[in-house]
């Protein structure tokens, strides 16, 4: 090895150690620039000074995922690369221990390990790395102060955790705070300063900023004044630097996640502590105790603190104890003035500092994913180094025995530990001296005599004083052989440290380790009207003094003050000061005055400090150690200056001599058998093989990666530095043969795998061509044979059709000019004969008072359209203006029915197809009662698109404004306002169709039967009488359309009459094959019928809310048989009526099933024709057929809510009659089935009761026509015969004959 031309990286294989060897090797380095080496896997680093050109980003490439480390020159970015791969190998938290003499470079080479190792795990997902890596220089600004020894030196000390995934990657990061040294805030020595935030405050901030917090040059503050009164900017670069700082640190701290209004209002809480350090107390004669020279000051304050100025004064020139339950307060003097003032600037900037430390770890804090399973951790130490002043206080007393511990700690992972696993496991280890400095550290934290439990216990005491403090010191320590008496005695005391001999000053020790604010200030400061001020002291500190985050704290309505006017003192002639201490004085009584009672049991600065150090010592135990020591070539901090004797002096205290040796020799790497074969096995056994943990096992493995100086102890193996490094490296390569064996198989198959695909596809290909080839020809021929018939059918089809709709418009063009010929003749004549039977109205007896007839509509008593007088129209009590004509009341007038006026009446005797009725004596009476009923108010509605068809005596005037609207299945909506439209009657006069509506009551009963209520409404007798007969209604209304039948269209299948309990209010014929009603306010456009359109009068609030309620409603369609299917769409219930009486009702088993409810979206026959038929059968085979009966069977009704009871008091409900059926009763073919088929019924089951005598079946299906017809008289085959002489088949035999 050239150690001459300082070549050798690693001092640790040099042939030779000694102490003149390793400085001339550092030396060597260090002249070339070369300031990293190794001393096996610790790494010296020594300080250059100067900026060197190997920390760019090609620099820290080189340094990612190392194999082989003796390829690459020692660098602190190898070590950050060792500590992560382990981490993520071994899943075993790490940590990195930077240490070394205050200016030594420790607090760089931590910022930037921590930017190697983010930049390591960066996956680019988030800012969380650029946070993380811009923590240090926020912290550094708060927490870094200029020492005699270094610009940077840390004031604080801090272990920075990064927390990381099981995959590796970084989730976020926690800072650790120890034992901010705050005293720094209120004095420095000479040739020091404060904390650089102060600094960069003043040259980094506008001079309107300034003056928003009051502040002046920084030379008039009293902490930031020089004790040499030198300027703070010593040069204009210096101040240039300082302002660039600051625009910085903005920037970091909104990167970290700080709003601005938080920046400014740490920059107000910094400005308050500048102004409390200028306040200045002065003896008062008259109260013996203190009073503020400058208010102006003490007015800033308060304002900046939130406070009320005259609280804060009393707080400041007294005290306040509670002694056995009673309050004493006493007045301070000037020196117990100051140090409270003191104590309050330092306690402000330390919980300052601690919130914008919990705030920093609020915003680094990990998803809670990661909360829950945490993964491994790499620990970064950074505290201030060894210091030596000439005048050392509390502060380096604490900073020195960090050192001391964490030199113990080294100590004791390096050699003792080391040695003594040598001894427990057997392994034969050279043996080494070290320097143990155990005994040095319980001077300092034994108990009860250690020095930091004897300043405990004198601090409790108030009378105590540092120079009892020393001399109690002395008394118990003076034989120890790490204390020293200097000359002189006084106020000092000497330790020899393991760095060196240090002299400390006692003068303020107990002070100082007091650290305690008046509790009368704590309270003020809680009680602030700056929310961040009262935050901070509500706050609980913790053992190791860190600021806790406040849990379940009262919140009030605070403000963050952010700036400050300046105080009125232009009318103030007295000294607030001077008069609250006199008002103090009067309260007080000398006789309770008590200045020697025991301290307040609260925890102390070293108190903090030791569990401090306990609580690092805890995370440092728990994780796998790097070691990084840090030297300081010279005291002055210049470059290339190497001062032999200051650089020898560090390598013997931090022992590297011996740790070099025991590098050499020992065994740093002691690996439990069962990882060790766990963890290499395959470098000799199969991956999947189950190795026993053995010695000879482990042997073998050793064997197979050529390892050589190795160990095997009892539970461990012993291995050099080294050999780590050769193991992974052998793991790695016979990896990189795995994966190129593996790369080659599969990249094989993958080729393999291809080319047979290929080898399918074209065959595929092939047979694919040769299909559609056949295919397209096949295709071709057919295609020409089906255009050419489609040509030839389209051809013929169009010659029929022409043909057919020229036959169809001449025979309907006929038939309609012949039949308005007729009705118009007819209704003249009417008109004339009811014009010479005008009758005026009588008039009304002078006790009839009706309040309900509106004003102006005053109406003859007797006039058939009033409702007034008995057995009248109810409806027309309300029309207002002229009357109609007069006609007599034919529901009680006697009808002729003599053949000369049955002449007369409109072709009754017909059907609409001009056929020969088969029931001629129920067509009288059907045409007597159409011809009493014929000028019924409710004229029947045809579909528009049979305009002519729609009555040619009346016209329909339509003034609906949404008549016109296009069909849309969801417009479902209630009236806004009532049809309004008027008709023209046949003496030409317009009558308002509004007021209407009739009742079917006044057409179908006597006037005896109906009673008149208190608002004009028919209500029924209540003497026994009943529900109205719902047969006669649907009779009613068969008659109705019987009538109309013949001046029908063919299309027209059936009739739906709207009702509301026993009025109809609308009545339309369907031709369309699908009809929907719903509660739309739709006019009937012959495909659709809205029930909202209509009004009626005398509707009440339940029958009005059914029918705002129908919504989608029900959809009826026929099939080629003529039964009725109904479809429900909307949400509410629908009832087939009738469904408990199914033999008088042609409705589907499935109805009677579902207890007459319609299933939603799912069509249901309301009307079996099958069943009919059935009907019609059983009707055949009484002795007395009964006609109407089978005509009320063509009749089906639906209502819109559940009934009780079956009959006219439904609310909403609707009639359908099928003309399809009613044609039936008259087609001789379809009677002529019926009665083939009964007979055949018949003989099928006389045979089946002669042949055996088995069981019926007590039920058959209702679905088949004739499954449920009973039983004849005669079962014999002879009875139903046309020969038969039975009063049955007598009627049935005239029938038949009428009918043919």
């Amino acid at each position: 090895m050239d150690l001459k031309n300082g070549h050798v990286d690693d001092l640790a294989a040099l042939g030779e150690l000694d102490e003149r060897i390793l400085l001339d090797g550092i030396h060597l380095r260090y002249n070339q620039d070369i300031i990293y080496t190794y001393i096996g896997d610790i790494l010296i680093a020594v300080n250059p000074f100067k900026n060197l050109p190997i920390y760019g980003k090609e620099e820290a490439a080189k340094y990612v995922d190392i194999k082989l480390r003796s390829k690459l020159r020692p660098h602190l970015f190898a070590i950050a690369d060792k500590a992560y791969q382990a981490m993520k190998r071994t899943g075993v938290s790490q940590c990195c221990v930077v240490s070394g003499e205050s200016g030594a470079g420790k607090t760089e080479s931590t910022k930037l390990m921590v930017k190697h190792i983010i930049e390591l795990c960066k996956n680019g997902t988030n800012n969380l790395h650029k946070r993380i890596i811009e923590v240090n220089p926020l912290l550094e600004a708060f927490g870094n102060a200029q020492t005699i020894m270094n610009s940077n030196s840390s004031r604080f000390g801090k272990f920075i955790s990064l927390k990381f995934s099981h995959e590796g990657k970084v989730v976020g990061a926690k800072i650790y705070d120890y034992l901010l040294e705050k005293s720094r805030v209120v004095g420095q020595g000479i040739k020091e300063k404060n904390f650089h935030i102060f600094y960069y405050l003043f040259a980094g901030l506008r001079k309107d900023q300034l003056k928003d917090l009051l502040l002046d040059k920084p030379e008039k503050h009293r902490i930031l004044r020089p004790v040499d009164n030198s300027p703070v900017f010593s040069s204009e670069a210096v101040f240039q630097y300082n302002r660039e700082m600051l625009a910085h640190l903005q920037y970091i701290m909104l990167v970290v996640g700080f709003s601005e209004e938080e920046v400014s209002m740490v920059f107000a809480l910094l400005g308050a502590v500048l102004h409390i350090g200028d306040i200045h107390f002065e003896v008062d004669v008259e109260t013996d105790g203190v009073y503020i020279v400058d208010e102006y000051v003490l007015e800033i304050v308060a304002v900046l603190l939130g406070v009320n100025v005259e609280e804060l004064v009393a707080t400041l020139i007294s005290n306040v104890a509670i002694l056995r339950g009673e309050r004493i307060v006493t007045l301070k003097n000037v020196d117990q003035a100051n140090d409270g003032r003191d104590a309050l600037a330092k306690a402000l900037y330390a919980r300052l500092f601690g919130w914008i430390v919990r705030q920093i770890n609020t915003m680094l804090e990990p998803e809670p994913e990661h909360r829950i399973h945490p993964g491994p951790e790499i620990g970064i130490l950074d505290i201030a180094g060894f210091e030596n002043f000439p005048i050392n206080s509390f502060e380096q007393l604490c900073i020195n025995v960090a050192n001391e511990q964490l030199q113990f700690y080294f100590n004791q992972h390096i050699f003792a530990w080391e040695l003594d696993e040598y001894k427990r496991e057997g392994v034969s280890g050279s043996e080494i001296v070290f320097t143990d400095n155990r005994g040095l550290l319980d001077l300092f934290l034994d108990k009860p005599l250690g020095l930091f439990s004897l300043l405990d216990e004198e601090s409790k005491f108030p009378r105590a004083t540092d120079t009892s403090l020393v001399q109690k010191i002395e008394k118990h320590h003076k034989k120890n052989e790490y204390f020293r008496q200097p000359k002189g005695g006084g106020l000092t005391f000497g330790i020899a440290h393991y760095a060196g001999q240090v002299v400390y000053h006692a003068h303020g020790f107990l002070e100082k380790n007091r650290d305690t604010l008046s509790s009368n200030l704590m309270e003020l400061m809680k009680q602030s009207d700056s929310q961040i001020v009262s935050d901070l002291f509500q706050a609980q500190v913790t053992d190791t003094g860190s600021l806790e985050p406040i849990k379940n704290t009262p919140k009030r309505s605070r403000k963050s003050i952010l700036l400050c006017k300046a105080p009125n003192m232009a009318n103030r002639t007295k000294s607030m000061s001077r008069q609250a201490g006199k008002k103090l004085k009067e309260r007080i009584n000398p006789a309770k005055m008590q200045t020697d009672g025991p301290m307040r049991d609260q925890k102390t600065a070293g108190a903090k400090f030791q569990n401090s150090l306990t609580d690092l010592m805890s995370r440092l135990l728990d994780a796998e150690p790097q070691f990084i020591r840090c030297v300081k070539p010279n005291h002055y901090k210049q470059p290339n200056d190497f001062k032999r004797d200051l650089v020898l002096e560090q390598l013997r205290y931090t022992g590297v001599l011996e740790t070099t040796r025991i590098r050499r020799l020992g065994y740093p790497t002691r690996l439990p058998l069962r990882t060790f074969i766990e963890r290499y096995k395959c470098l000799a056994f199969p991956v999947n093989a189950n190795v026993r943990v053995t010695q000879d096992n482990c042997r073998k493995i050793a064997k197979a990666a050529n390892l050589f100086g190795w160990e095997i102890g009892t539970h461990k193996i012993f291995l050099k530095y080294w050999h780590t490094e050769q193991l992974n490296l052998t793991v790695d390569r016979l990896g990189a043969s795995v994966l190129t064996i593996q790369r080659c198989v599969r990249g094989y198959l993958a080729r393999k795998k291809l080319w047979e695909l290929k080898d399918r596809l074209k065959k595929e290909a092939i047979i694919a061509k040769a299909f559609m080839t056949i295919l397209a020809k096949q295709a071709a021929v057919k295609a020409e044979a089906i255009i050419a018939q489609k040509q030839q059918d389209m051809l013929r089809h169009q010659k029929k059709l022409k043909d057919t709709q020229r036959e169809a418009r001449e025979q309907q063009q006929r038939q309609e000019d012949e039949h308005r010929r007729e009705e118009l003749a007819r209704h003249l004549d009417e008109r004339d004969r009811l014009e010479r039977n005008f009758q005026p109205p009588p008039v009304p007896p002078k006790s009839y008072k009706n309040s309900n007839i509106p004003a102006g509509n005053r109406h003859s008593y007797g006039d058939p359209y009033s409702g007034v007088g008995p057995g009248r129209n109810p409806a027309a009590a309300h029309r207002p203006g002229q009357h109609p004509e007069r006609v007599p009341d034919r529901r009680s007038a006697p009808i002729d029915y003599t053949p000369e006026n049955h002449q007369n009446l409109p072709n009754h005797g017909q059907n609409r197809y001009g056929r020969q009725s088969y029931f001629p004596e129920s067509d009288r009476n059907v045409s007597a009662r159409y011809e009493a009923r014929h000028y019924h108010p409710m004229p029947d509605l045809l579909p528009p698109s049979k305009p002519d068809r729609l009555r040619p005596f009346e016209e329909d005037i339509r003034q609906s404004p949404i008549a016109n609207q296009p069909y849309k299945r969801e417009a479902f909506r209630p009236s806004s306002q009532p049809m309004q439209g008027i008709r023209r009657t046949p003496g030409m006069e317009l009558r308002d169709r509004q007021f209407e509506y009739n009742t079917i009551k006044s057409t179908i009963y006597q006037p005896s039967e109906i009673g008149m209520s208190d608002t004009a409404h028919y209500a029924r007798q209540t003497n026994g009488v009943g529900t109205t007969d719902r047969n006669k209604v649907y009779r009613h209304f068969i008659d109705e359309a019987l009538g109309k039948k013949p001046v029908l269209d063919r299309d027209v299948w059936c009739k739906i009459i709207y009702m509301e309990r026993d009025q109809d209010i609308a009545k339309v014929h369907v031709s369309a094959p699908e009809m929907i009603v719903d509660g739309s306010d739709v006019d009937f456009d012959g495909y659709r019928l809205g029930l909202c359109r209509y009004e009626n009068p005398f509707r009440d609030d339940k029958t009005a809310k059914i029918r705002e309620h129908i919504g989608k409603g029900v959809t009826l369609t026929r099939d080629n048989e003529g039964s009725i299917l109904a479809t429900r769409y909307g949400k509410n219930n629908i009832i087939v009526k009738g469904y408990s009486d199914p033999a008088h009702h042609s409705i589907s088993e499935e109805v009677v099933y579902n207890m007459g409810k319609l299933p939603p979206d799912r069509p249901v026959k309301v009307f079996d024709m099958k069943e009919f038929k059935s009907h019609i059968a059983l009707e055949m085979n009484k002795a007395n057929a009964d006609i109407e009966s089978l005509r009320s069977q063509c009749v089906v009704a639906l209502s819109f809510v559940r009934n009780t009871l079956d009959d006219l008091e439904t609310p909403c409900w609707i009639i359908i009659v099928n003309f399809i059926a009613l044609d039936a009763l008259e087609d001789k073919d379809m009677l002529k089935e019926v009665q083939e088929s009964l007979a055949n019924l018949v003989v099928k089951r006389s045979g089946q009761k002669a042949g055996a005598a088995g069981q019926r079946s007590k039920h058959q299906s209702h679905g088949d026509m004739y499954a449920e017809v009973r039983k004849p008289d005669r079962t014999s085959a002879e009875g139903l015969s046309p020969e038969s002489n039975s009063p049955g088949r007598r009627k049935w035999a005239k029938f038949k004959k009428t009918k043919d």
